[in-house]
């Protein structure tokens, strides 16, 4: 497949957003790894489905109602422009679903978590446990951190001497281009409109590193043989499954623990991900040193903060 025909795959469809403040497109990751798909592998097991919880248990008997908030994005939640959901929360839920014995799933819009599971849905994937409300987060199928990617074979993490006076591409505002601005670090700062266009740049050699939420970084990558993981510059936080009411969460539990073990949790997410390593404490770029807080203005100083009313520089009268 031509680098050309990539490009075009990547640039032509509709997504539901970027993680981590990054906007970027999709890729169909089916086109580049030899992975099945988890629909693959529920068709082999559909047979032997039997519900392993009570259907008082759930808002709709025979089905696993899925919340999938409204904030969630690539590659967790890909919304194509005819209304087609996939990525790894998709995949995820039918595999739990599998193994809660539901041969139904059906997906849910959600804005609030506790709101949700009280009237609409049955989980909600894709929380971490301080934006879950009132809810239990069970376990961690993804991980969130500010990743790093470049051209070339490299060991990750790297050191951050690697990235001294490098030319690195990230979209100005995100959060992750906002979190490399707390390491004092000497690079060339290289925005972009959107991740899309910074990896094509790091693929042509206009710039040496993107920086970017790792697991959308590597949905990209995953379109660039030749392009690598690097490290993260914060430790990870686990992403998990938001469930409430002790009977639900029991069988939720035990349901991801078997997708897990049995290799289809490594399914779901190396067909959007690709080799992307779960990421740890261990995941880090080496070397860097946070940037020093400067002190605050002593009361009365010219660099004090202004007293309210005032500006606290000089503007001509209009």
């Amino acid at each position: 497949m031509t680098r050309q025909r990539i490009f075009t795959i990547v640039a032509g469809l509709l997504v539901a957003g970027g993680l981590a403040g990054c906007s970027i497109g999709p890729v169909n990751l089916d086109d580049f790894i030899g992975t099945p798909s988890v629909e693959e592998a529920r068709e082999a097991r559909r047979s032997e489905l039997a519900p392993v919880i009570a259907g008082s248990a759930l808002k709709e008997e025979g089905t696993l109602t899925v919340g999938i908030p409204a904030t969630e994005t690539v590659p967790l939640s890909i919304t194509t422009a005819d209304g087609v959901q996939s990525g790894i929360d998709i995949d995820l839920a039918h595999a739990l679903a599998d193994e809660l014995g539901l041969s139904s799933v059906s997906f849910v819009p959600v804005d609030g978590v506790d709101a949700a599971l009280a009237e609409t849905c049955d989980i909600v994937m894709g929380l971490e446990p301080g934006d879950a409300g009132s809810a239990t987060v069970i376990g961690g199928y993804v991980q969130s951190a500010t990743g790093l990617f470049t051209r070339g074979d490299v060991t990750a993490p790297v050191d951050a001497s690697s990235l001294s006076g490098a030319s690195v591409g990230l979209q100005e505002g995100s959060v992750s281009a906002q979190l490399v601005g707390d390491f004092e670090l000497d690079i060339v700062r290289t925005p972009f409109a959107n991740l899309n266009d910074a990896f094509e740049a790091l693929e042509q050699g206009s710039v040496q590193y993107v920086v970017c939420d790792a697991y959308a970084g590597a949905y990209l990558a995953a379109a660039y043989p030749d392009v690598s993981f690097a490290g993260t510059f914060d430790e990870p936080a686990l992403v998990g499954i938001a469930v409430s009411g002790p009977e639900l969460q029991t069988a939720v539990q035990s349901a991801l623990e078997t997708v897990e073990t049995g290799g289809v949790g490594d399914i779901a997410r190396a067909r959007w991900v690709g080799d992307l390593p779960t990421l740890t404490a261990e995941s880090v770029i080496t070397g860097l040193v946070e940037r020093a807080e400067e002190p605050a203005a002593e009361e009365g100083s010219e660099d004090a903060e202004p007293a309210e009313g005032e500006t606290g520089t000089e503007t001509p009268a209009e």
